[in-house]
């Protein structure tokens, strides 16, 4: 019986006391159609830019501090492959976003109208639309920085590690991290650190870690990356992110041209039976992409008017009482602002438009309308050839209560009539939100 007493402890001695974690584990970030999570997430931001003011004098800093917030249900929706790698639903109960650059503050959010929305992610690109209603751009860049976390899955390994073992993550987890869009150098090297074992749960704590070279949106760019994340072993999900960053801007010539240091904290847990994004919630519901559900909102308090117009056209000016949007065809739209006693009346604005084109040296080749497509909104269309180039101009001329709008459209040949229906859809929308005479 010694013998045997002795042969045990002597056994128990030398099995490392980790044995347990020691097996080979496969984590996996998995999200099941229909699979409901709850997000929380926190971002802060520091730093600063470098401005030049003029040759041989040094750049002017300018500060840069952010803070962001964002709690929202998500369920994750069938997706075709052809249309997104990644869609979901979300419910945001918060969402908030500040930022300070030098002496001006910037506040954002979501509309109370619009909460409830699809997020839709294929490669680089995120796609986010309502089906409650038109988007507002700013709202479309503030969804467009949050994380889809099953596109983090390539922070994971691709097959059964051990506690110490480690990996590359993968471009597309790099690329949801960093927003580079085209990465030239480093990489993010991943390590399983440990895995806590809690009842029947095992949880596995990753961290990460790299220094990145490559373009985003904002040019050049250098980032210094740090981490960690928690992987429920069982359920196959992330539940917890955090990322510490260094992004440094760069200049044409490679040179530092700011820095900024984040923070990201992001927990996330399995949930059952969200009311607002629950089976009997969403039946019924436009869940795909369509001209009617991706159509966007202009609301300005400063022009004092209010649109909604086609996801391919984009505002890109506005100035006075002036506002151009140009559409991804070629297509471009001026929209002019003025009282409703000094919008001319349609034969008169007929007479200018003929008399401009006239004037470029174009030959009018057909004439459409005027006609009246609804209570002050009436249409007139002008064909012209100038040089080897055949040419749409298309007018409308809006008047209501408290002011009203010219609106002047140059349109390639290609795609006219969907164009027409865009403008037409639009003018019928158009509301002066108050009085452009300033009483």
């Amino acid at each position: 019986m010694r013998l045997q007493y002795a042969l045990w402890v002597l056994w128990v001695l030398c099995v490392p006391s980790g044995g347990r974690a020691q097996e080979s584990v496969l984590l996996a970030e998995k999200a099941p159609i229909g699979v409901e999570c709850r997000v929380v997430a926190e971002t802060t931001i520091s730093g600063a830019l470098f401005a030049p003011v003029a040759k041989d004098k040094p750049a002017e800093r300018i500060a840069i501090s952010g803070k962001s917030t964002i709690a929202y249900a998500e369920r994750s929706l069938a997706v075709d492959p052809q249309e997104a790698d990644h869609k979901v639903l979300r419910v945001y109960d918060r969402i908030d976003f500040k930022k300070t650059t030098g002496d001006r503050t910037d506040e954002s959010t979501l509309r109370t109208a619009v909460r409830r929305l699809v997020l839709m992610k294929k490669g680089h690109s995120k796609v986010p639309f309502s089906p409650d209603g038109p988007l507002m751009w700013s709202e479309i860049d503030l969804i467009r920085t949050d994380f889809v976390v099953p596109a983090l899955a390539g922070l994971l390994p691709n097959k059964a590690v051990k506690v110490g073992d480690k990996w590359s993550a993968s471009k597309a987890a790099v690329t949801e991290l960093t927003d580079i869009e085209k990465l030239d150098s480093g990489e993010l090297t991943c390590t399983l650190e440990k895995i806590d074992v809690l009842g029947p749960r095992k949880i596995a704590q990753v961290t990460f870690s790299g220094s990145l070279k490559g373009v985003n949106e904002d040019g050049p760019t250098r980032q210094n990356i740090s981490g960690r994340l928690s992987v429920d072993v069982n359920v196959q999900s992330i539940t917890f992110l955090r990322v510490e960053g260094e992004h440094i801007l760069l200049d044409a010539e490679g040179k530092e041209a700011g820095k900024i240091k984040g923070t990201f904290e992001m927990s996330r847990a399995r949930i059952d039976g969200h009311k607002a994004i629950s089976d009997s919630a969403i039946k019924g519901l436009d869940l795909v992409p369509s001209e009617e559900n991706t159509r966007l909102l202009y609301d300005s308090d400063e022009t004092g008017v209010r649109f909604v117009h086609s996801r391919n056209w984009r505002v890109v000016r506005t100035t006075g009482r002036q506002i151009t949007l140009d559409e991804t065809g070629g297509a471009g739209l001026l929209i002019t602002l003025d009282t409703a006693e000094v919008i001319p009346a349609t034969g008169k604005y007929v007479r200018e438009a003929m008399k401009e084109l006239q004037d470029r040296g174009a030959r009018l080749t057909n004439r459409t309308g005027p006609e009246r497509l609804a209570d002050g909104i009436e249409r007139f269309t002008l064909e012209a050839e100038q040089g080897k180039e055949q040419l749409t101009m298309d007018y409308m001329v809006i008047k209501q209560d408290k002011g009203g709008a010219t609106l002047a459209t140059r349109i390639p040949i290609v795609n006219r009539e969907a164009r027409m229906k865009e403008l037409e859809r639009l003018a019928r929308s158009f509301v002066v939100t108050r009085r452009l005479d300033g009483k």
